[in-house]
């Protein structure tokens, strides 16, 4: 493929860039799928594990700013009448 022609992989009515699957290509020996598929998966795990880590420590910080604890207690109330009397 040349370098200035932008390349779209379609499939019926879908299509997308081919630039993350030329990467792959790029990254990953697909010669060799099960060492690919493994190395690919740890990466994306980390990946996730790093995104949930961050969303963990802004959502700390917005309850801390917030004033409100994270889990409200609930109150207990106390009524005049007993069950027995209803």
């Amino acid at each position: 493929m040349p370098q200035g022609q932008n390349s779209v992989y379609v499939n019926g009515s879908f299509s997308e860039p081919m630039t993350a699957q030329h990467n792959f290509n790029n990254q990953y020996d697909l010669s060799d799928p099960h060492t690919a598929m493994s190395r690919y998966s740890r990466v994306m795990h980390k990946h996730t594990k790093e995104q949930m880590e961050i969303a963990t420590q802004s959502a700390r910080r917005r309850s801390e700013n917030d004033g409100v604890p994270s889990q409200p207690s609930l109150q207990t109330q106390t009524s005049g009448s007993t069950e027995s009397e209803l």
